[in-house]
């Protein structure tokens, strides 16, 4: 899919692709995880993350298990943040500070060297960040993106189709509701 602007800030934006590796391909409207390949092919997955290794710890079956509940959390799903505090409490997490253009930040690091335990801090520090909050699913493509609109209540990936591979989820789903208004008026649709 086009960017479109919707790449997330510094790190979370490795979160943003983690997510992506499943996808609903606008060609084939066809549900595609791209993580198993990523996971046997170490060649591929240094492609896509090349500073996020894999290390022994990171089996398919767990990256599979943290992209599903990363894909909840996005959706605002309520039943998420249970599988989240999960996470945050079997990570081997711990808590630093850096100084940051004149003031001191709070900032957590994974203590191990999996790529799980690197994305689980990445998301630690963008909840509390309050940058999490802006990192959405499309309710129709279900593409990660994240809201850079002023407001944050961007709902759909995009609105222009923007490319040959693009997709314009918001005008679609606009279109869709407007015709079933006017179908319920009795109007043409």
């Amino acid at each position: 899919m086009p960017d479109h602007n919707q790449t997330a800030p510094g790190e979370l934006e490795v979160v943003r692709r983690f997510i992506n590796t499943w996808s609903i391909p606008n060609d084939t409207r066809e549900e595609t995880d791209a993580l198993p390949e990523l996971a046997r092919a170490p060649k591929v997955w240094r492609k896509e993350f090349p500073d996020q290794p894999l290390s022994r710890a990171d089996s398919l079956v767990r990256l599979q298990r943290l992209r599903a509940d990363l894909r909840s959390a996005c959706r605002g799903e309520v039943s998420s943040s249970g599988a989240l505090n999960e996470r945050f409490n079997s990570a081997a997490l711990r808590l630093k500070t850096r100084w940051v253009g004149g003031a001191t930040k709070l900032n957590i690091e994974s203590s191990d060297a999996s790529f799980v335990g690197y994305i689980v801090a990445v998301v630690a520090n963008a909840i509390a960040s309050g940058e999490w909050a802006r990192l959405k699913t499309c309710p129709d493509c279900r593409w990660a993106f994240y809201d850079h609109t002023r407001n944050g209540s961007k709902r759909w990936c995009g609105m222009t189709k923007g490319g040959p591979d693009g997709r314009a989820c918001g005008t679609i789903a606009k279109v869709t509701a407007y015709r079933a208004r006017e179908a319920r008026k009795g109007g043409v649709a």
